[in-house]
């Protein structure tokens, strides 16, 4: 099992393999969730929009300027953060404030496993941190419902995390175990480096994309000569020069 996950090391997914960070993270996740017989069809708890929602997270959690972003609205002490919350009046703060909260400590209760007694000032056994998540990602919900006076997609999943957060947490436990192998810290110059790597991949499949459009609008232009197909062929032209400096084309 150990040398069949090597090929999904985050950090060591082969260029070719990779459409981007989330597609293999929530790949990683279903994985996850099969291997800790916690995948069954037509589960409730187990919905994509939450599937594709621990993806992003995962993937936010791993950059730095993430890290930085919410690092001033994180605390693992309840009374702090009701403070912090009462401090602000505007409802998106406090929205934001409890979500944040929440996958801070999903994250570290699933990927990371750092946050038992002793390690902060505030220690708590991970039950407690556990209990603290679930009831932010419930207020996270609530807020949600306030600010758009209604039920949102993302209000859906913040519930369903409410809900099952036990499940999730052992489902990021495993997908950390057999699939990421992360410690407690991330390998910055290998994530500064798999980033630049995937910025270029997605950059050249783009181009290739693109080119592989150009051509198919050239041919009907060439078959048609209708000034609809011309007007596509320039479009593409002018997309294809922007992405692709080295690219030339003059209509006949």
């Amino acid at each position: 099992m150990m040398d069949n996950a090597n090929k999904y090391l985050y950090f060591d997914i082969p260029k070719q393999e990779r459409d981007s960070a989330i597609a293999f993270l929530l790949d990683a996740l279903l994985k996850s969730k099969r291997a800790c017989e916690l995948s069954v069809s037509n589960q409730a708890e187990f919905d994509e929009d939450v599937n594709i929602y621990l993806a992003h997270l995962l993937f936010a959690a791993s950059l730095p300027d993430y890290q930085k972003a919410i690092e001033r609205y994180l605390s693992t002490n309840i009374s702090e953060l009701t403070e912090l919350v009462e401090r602000n009046d505007d409802r998106i703060v406090r929205y934001f404030i409890y979500k944040v909260n929440a996958d801070h400590l999903l994250v570290h209760l699933g990927i990371f496993q750092d946050l038992e007694a002793g390690k902060h000032l505030y220690g708590k056994s991970n039950e407690q941190y556990a209990s603290m998540g679930q009831n932010y990602y419930r207020q996270a919900a609530d807020y949600n419902q306030r600010i758009y006076r209604r039920q949102t997609a993302i209000g859906s999943v913040l519930g369903k995390l409410a809900h099952r957060f036990s499940r999730y947490q052992a489902v990021l436990r495993f997908a950390r175990k057999e699939f990421f192998h992360f410690a407690n810290h991330f390998r910055d110059d290998d994530f500064v480096k798999f980033c630049a790597a995937l910025k270029k991949y997605e950059r050249d499949k783009f181009v290739t994309e693109t080119r592989d459009r150009f051509l198919d609008c050239y041919c009907e232009w060439k078959r048609t000569k209708s000034p609809e197909a011309r007007e596509r062929l320039m479009e593409i032209v002018k997309e294809l020069k922007r992405v692709d400096s080295a690219f030339t084309f003059r209509i006949d």
